[in-house]
């Protein structure tokens, strides 16, 4: 059965694609974002003196990740420098990173004819020309870009859409010649022939490479893929068969989603809609779309995306996965403001809309903003009751501000309300048992982690939490410390599970080898409260007091983010030191067994 990716294309097209692009001159990309430093001095560009306050603002807007306000400050300085090479590579580049693509590609074409020989420019300044239905402008620029990578990976689709406009049917399907029979291509190959068929009323042409993609079990279906699909059936009289299709993936999760939204749209639909595919620039948008979505995987390259899916949107302003997705970029870039601008674009109409709403509550907790993230989230469920995921992120939020008895109540609602779900579901159980643990209920708390476990085995966050738990109450200790090695070897970096080890390791009275590992974890994370007390404490037993007393007062001055920390009980080992350790009663030779299983992290 083919099989639907939210917003990824088809695995196979994304391995060749990616591989390739690793190839393509892109460096000012990433020099755009990755390489941007705190300026302190203008070093590389030469800069007129009444136009130094301008760039250097610039500079800092651009490390800060204010990209507007860095845009207009390069455009400021450009305009008395318009030979500076450099400076017009960063401007159009950034200029096209925010989606203003006409400002960009005229930028661009000053640093064509300034000697700059990016192959990207063609792409930038053609998808403006297309957008302004200058199609033969467009082909002679799309032409002149003379790198093979290009002309076997991006330029055929570009192409396709341009003779799509200048009315060339024939040139148009050759233009996709190039991808028809490479390896991985074949699906986008079926999926932008058929909207070109479907655009010239080529109905038969057109079903046959739609269906060439829904019965191919090796590609993989897109939203966006299948909304166009269903399309074409309804406007062909063939609604059954659009229900059908589109309810193979409503149901996929059994909370509100894209997918549901369009198959209800389907559902009251008539044979009078408007094609979504109605103008070649809308063709392009998909064209965009599909390579930002597939190449975003590749952090290197993450820019390229960016921008891609920027001209996506320019091409068809009314493509809401294309905003999606954009969002999603910005929060790989942990820019959430800007992401939840992105998302709040969205309209109430939309299917994309609740995703759209859930997300920003996503982006208000990464912002710390739980109050906000709380207020949405209610208002949400207000308009959506049988979300279980809705009910399950606001238990977290409130979790998060510590009303841990509200928290449980929605925690409890999905276990309850949504067995089926739930029995999948170790996230709920964690979240539950936290909770528990943290009102000071343990019995619940161990029920429910323990349920966790069931669900999910191998998970390391509930192996490391319960066996920590566990250690700190002094039960069950060969367990507890298998389970916290099991999440170690796991995730040998993770300072949390590091400090674990570390600690039951001084639980068993293993002083060096329990200060080895909290030091690593000190190392990892210097800012963790608990991490310095638990190193300190680690110190003393091994009469190393003055490191001890320096860890005691570093825990102290430090953020206790998991709300483990015992202040009065630091101050008075900062006094008073601390008596000998009592050792958790163990087997030790069952400990050497599970010591025996560390793996050393590489």
């Amino acid at each position: 059965m083919t099989k639907i990716k939210t917003y990824k294309m088809m695995r196979y097209f994304g391995y060749i694609l990616l591989s390739a692009i690793s190839f393509i001159t892109f460096s000012s990309c990433s020099l755009l974002y990755k390489q941007e430093k705190e300026p302190s001095h203008v070093s590389t560009l030469s800069i007129p003196a009444n136009s130094y306050g301008t760039y250097l603002a610039g500079r800092i807007a651009h490390y800060r990740q204010d990209f507007d306000a860095a845009a207009n400050f390069y455009m400021k300085t450009i305009q008395k420098d318009t030979k500076n090479k450099a400076l017009l590579n960063k401007t159009y580049l950034i200029l096209a990173s925010q989606g203003y693509i006409e400002k960009a590609a005229y930028y661009a074409q000053i640093a064509a004819e300034q000697g700059d020989k990016n192959d990207f420019i063609a792409i930038l300044i053609a998808a403006n020309e297309i957008k302004q239905k200058n199609y033969d402008t467009a082909l002679k620029v799309i032409r002149s870009n003379k790198s093979e990578l290009y002309k076997k990976l991006i330029t055929p689709f570009v192409e396709a859409w341009i003779y799509t406009g200048l009315n060339q049917y024939e040139n148009a399907l050759a233009s996709l010649d190039p991808i028809k029979n490479q390896n991985g291509m074949e699906a986008l190959f079926h999926f932008h022939s058929g909207m070109i068929n479907d655009y010239f009323n080529k109905t038969d042409e057109a079903q046959k490479h739609y269906e060439s993609i829904i019965n191919n079990k090796n590609f993989e279906l897109s939203i966006r893929t299948l909304e166009i699909i269903c399309n074409f059936y309804i406007r062909n009289g063939r609604k059954e068969d659009a229900v059908k299709l589109s309810g193979k993936y409503a149901n996929i999760t059994p909370n509100v989603s894209i997918l549901q939204n369009i198959h209800n749209n389907i559902i009251k639909s008539t044979p009078k809609i408007s094609p979504l595919i109605s103008s070649p620039q809308i063709g392009l948008s998909e064209a965009m779309f599909n390579i930002a979505a597939i190449i975003k995987y590749n952090s290197d390259i993450l820019d390229f995306s960016h921008i891609f899916i920027r001209m996506a949107i320019f091409e068809n302003p009314q493509n809401d996965l294309a905003r999606i997705l954009l969002a999603n970029i910005l929060e790989m870039r942990e820019m959430y403001k800007d992401a939840i601008k992105v998302y709040d674009e969205i309209q109430i109409s939309s299917p994309s809309y609740y995703v759209a709403q859930y997300k920003k509550a996503e982006n208000l907790r990464n912002l710390n903003d739980y109050k906000g993230a709380e207020l949405l989230l209610k208002s949400l469920i207000l308009d959506y009751p049988n979300d279980y995921q809705t009910k399950l992120d606001l238990g977290d939020t409130l979790r998060l501000q510590e009303k841990y008895k509200e928290a449980l109540k929605y925690y409890n609602q999905v276990i309850t309300d949504y067995s089926n779900v739930s029995k999948k579901l170790w996230q709920v159980y964690y979240a539950a048992g936290i909770t528990y643990e943290r009102l000071g209920n343990w019995k619940e708390a161990e029920k429910n982690l323990v349920t966790a476990l069931s669900i999910s085995p191998n998970n390391l966050l509930v192996l490391n939490y319960l066996g920590y738990t566990w250690l700190n109450q002094g039960k069950k200790p060969e367990d507890a410390f298998l389970f916290i090695v099991k999440a170690y070897n796991q995730a040998p970096y993770n300072s949390s599970i590091i400090d674990s080890l570390g600690w039951a390791f001084y639980q068993f009275g293993m002083y060096d080898d329990a200060i080895s590992y909290l030091e690593k974890a000190s190392e990892n994370d210097p800012s963790n409260a608990v991490i310095s007390a638990h190193l300190g404490d680690a110190y003393w037993q091994n009469n190393r007091k003055n490191e001890a007393t320096f860890q005691w007062n570093h825990a102290l001055s430090q953020k206790d983010v998991a709300g483990e920390l015992n202040i009065k009980d630091i101050k008075k080992k900062i006094a008073n030191g601390m008596p000998p350790h009592t050792i958790i009663p163990h087997d030790q030779e069952k400990i050497n067994k599970i010591i025996s299983k560390i793996k050393v992290a590489k």
